[in-house]
């Protein structure tokens, strides 16, 4: 008997790297021809490795508990399912833990013939023979015939039932990770902006991380909360069955197969608390693969024009290089522990078979016995394995689970949902005596005493330097961040105070870069007003100049495009598509932060003119957030920022730009605005 119950294998990923390209190359064009370096191979794991790299201190038992608890309320909903599961559990198991029974009382109805024993070289008799079975034998009370037909029946049952518990658990593990995938895809939308510069890492939650936290420690989870809990209950059903059959066969062998515990459940403790640690560490190893290669492969065009490809393949090995020292560190776990387990059986098994001889030779039991009792031995000692193996595969589930409930536990400092809607919205923008600085770099202030106010229906320009604090005021005014002390309100309302999707669906915010999300125009289009008329549509498109373009494309309106993969089209193309779509919700207050920096002159010109007939005709507050004296100059007002996020000047645009001595034209002369 080699190996007793199921092994824990390597992590996948060790297997996955094993042909990993890594090495550089003498030139970026000939990368893919390498292979991944020996020396990673015929070196030890590192010692960071077999440590791994977690700040946070050991978890007490208690703590330990208490995350289980939470892992397992996860499969709450799916109660009525995992009792149907564990139901066909215990059936599969009670037809298996028969089955020994059975055998060793088919193998005692035969009789051996007498006269065709052999002695061996010791004097000993051998059955060398048996007699074929007598038609009146009875096995358990029943004739023979009736035996094997109830025997039929019973495996026809324990099939259904093992084709009953795959399939519910199948259902419980996909409905559970999709449940869990939703909820947590929706928490973070609610999420702030603290949430993604700073979060809970203390470094700021990157988009690959969350990518790899929705994807593989959700799964991880459902494997856990399904496959492997319903393995758990299998091998503890299994295991008390088969204790039993075994006191039942024989108490003394019994007592004797006893002693394997003490030692097998040290060491599953000792290895499952490691294999937690190291868990996490795979998995945020994981996160951070992630994060490195979204990153380089959204700014591949970058670094093939920078000819940086040998440098982003050695960071993305270095990536890999920590999933692959944390794998062949688990490896190692595992191979110790698989290795004590099957030295630990095959000892157990020997020990067993020789105690069980000389309990036959002393009638104090049969050959069928001893047979059902070494089958009872496997089949127990494979659950009590299996037992050690559900545990280290929970504190896997553990470990992935810490990761998710960081951003179950995360609660944004700005809610969406939550304060007063209000009908007298439209009217005068404030921002009074704000201190503010992003909470990434809490100590670099952005303002330390900004005063502004905006009138109702005005068209201002905000100026200055680059990193003088205009897109700031912007954040300050969508509440994406809420300043470290003073207000910001809108007709004399704290917008802190509003409901803040109620607040935001009466304001417009254009970005320089804007993101089109992967469907059509239409789609994007609509994003804001899913219920935007043909009228409406064909208005914006006017107002933000990208009819003619749009309505030239093959597909017109039903072109499909991307978020970054938008060949057909241009920036300035994608900035229109962008204002369009702002546009078609009628906001009452419109932020422009460089959302025509794209265009030629002549398409901000038509733009800046359509913009200004809003202005004029509905009474649309503009905020425009410029560096082009063209679009500076389409304004009534010019607020000008300095260095240290203060307002150095503020007037019309004529005043200070006829002034040769304004700070509005010494930024021009000294080319930070063109």
């Amino acid at each position: 008997m080699i190996g007793i119950g199921r092994s824990v294998l390597p992590s996948t990923l060790f297997r996955a790297y094993r042909g990993t390209v890594v090495r550089s190359s003498p030139h970026p064009t000939q990368l893919c021809h390498h292979r991944l370096g020996s020396r990673w191979f015929s070196s030890s794991p590192p010692r960071l490795a077999a440590k791994p790299s977690t700040a946070q201190a050991s978890p007490s038992r208690g703590q330990v508990k208490h995350e289980i608890r939470r892992l397992l309320k996860l499969a709450r909903p799916e109660y009525k399912l995992l009792a149907l599961a564990f139901g066909c559990i215990i059936v599969t198991s009670s037809v298996s833990m028969s089955l020994p029974l059975f055998i060793g009382k088919i193998i005692d109805t035969a009789k051996p013939l007498d006269d065709n024993d052999d002695d061996d070289k010791d004097g000993n008799k051998v059955v060398t023979e048996f007699a074929p079975e007598e038609k009146d034998t009875v096995i358990l009370g029943l004739p023979a015939h009736q035996f094997y037909m109830a025997l039929g029946a019973l495996f026809t049952v324990g099939a259904l039932a093992n084709f009953g518990r795959t399939y519910l658990l199948r259902s419980v593990g996909e409905r559970l990770v999709a449940r869990l995938r939703s909820r947590l895809f929706s928490k973070i939308l609610c999420q702030d902006s603290y949430f993604f510069d700073v979060g809970p890492t203390k470094s700021g939650m990157k988009t690959g991380d969350l990518i790899s936290r929705l994807s593989a420690d959700a799964q991880i989870i459902s494997k856990t909360l399904s496959g492997n809990i319903s393995d758990g209950v299998r091998s503890l059903i299994s295991g008390m069955v088969g204790l039993s059959m075994m006191c039942y066969v024989s108490w003394k062998l019994c007592l004797c197969m006893s002693a394997i515990f003490p030692p097998l459940i040290i060491m599953s403790t000792v290895y499952g608390r490691r294999i937690k640690k190291l868990s996490r560490t795979i998995q945020e190893n994981l996160g951070a693969m992630t994060k490195v290669t979204e990153e380089k492969l959204n700014g591949l065009k970058t670094i093939q024009s920078f000819s940086q490809q040998r440098a982003m393949v050695h960071d993305y090995n270095h990536e890999i290089k920590n999933i692959f020292n944390s794998s062949i560190y688990e490896g190692k776990l595992s191979g110790m522990y698989n290795g004590f387990n099957g030295f630990l059986g095959n000892v157990t098994l020997i020990s067993l078979l020789v105690i069980g001889t000389k309990l036959i030779g002393q009638g104090e039991m049969t050959i069928g016995d001893l047979s059902s009792f070494m089958m009872y031995a496997v089949y127990t000692g494979s659950s009590v394995f299996g037992l050690g193996n559900f545990y280290t595969e929970l504190m896997k589930g553990v470990g992935a689970a810490e990761r998710i409930f960081e951003l179950k536990d995360s609660k944004p400092s700005i809610t969406t949902s939550l304060g007063k809607k209000v009908d007298d919205l439209y009217g005068d923008i404030a921002l009074n005596n704000v201190k503010f600085a992003y909470p990434s770099r809490p100590n670099s202030e952005v303002f330390a005493n900004l005063d502004l106010r905006i009138r109702a229906g005005e068209n201002v320009c905000l100026v200055g330097p680059s990193g003088s604090g205009k897109s700031s005021v912007s954040q300050l005014l969508m509440r994406f961040y809420d300043p470290l002390s003073g207000s910001v309100t809108v007709n004399g309302h704290d917008i802190s105070d509003l409901n803040l999707n109620f607040y935001r669906s009466q304001m417009g915010y254009v970005q320089q870069e804007p993101l089109l999300f992967s469907g059509t125009i239409r789609d994007n289009l609509t994003f804001g007003k899913r219920d935007a008329t043909e009228g409406e549509l064909d208005e914006a498109m006017r107002l933000s100049n990208s009819l003619n373009f749009i309505r030239d494309l093959p597909q017109g309106l039903d072109t499909v495009i991307g978020p970054s993969n938008s060949t057909q089209l241009s920036g300035g193309q994608r900035q229109r598509i962008s204002l369009a779509r702002t546009l078609i919700r009628h906001p009452k207050m419109l932020i422009l932060d460089e959302a025509t920096s794209a265009l030629d002159s002549i398409s901000e010109e038509l733009v800046m003119r359509n913009l200004l007939m809003l202005n004029r005709d509905l009474g649309v507050t503009i905020i425009n957030i410029a560096h082009r004296l063209s679009t500076i100059r389409n304004s009534d007002r010019v607020i000008v920022f300095n260095q240290q996020g203060e307002v150095v000047e503020d007037g019309p645009f004529s005043e200070l730009y006829g002034n040769p001595n304004s700070e509005l034209n010494k930024l021009l002369k000294n080319h930070d605005l063109e």
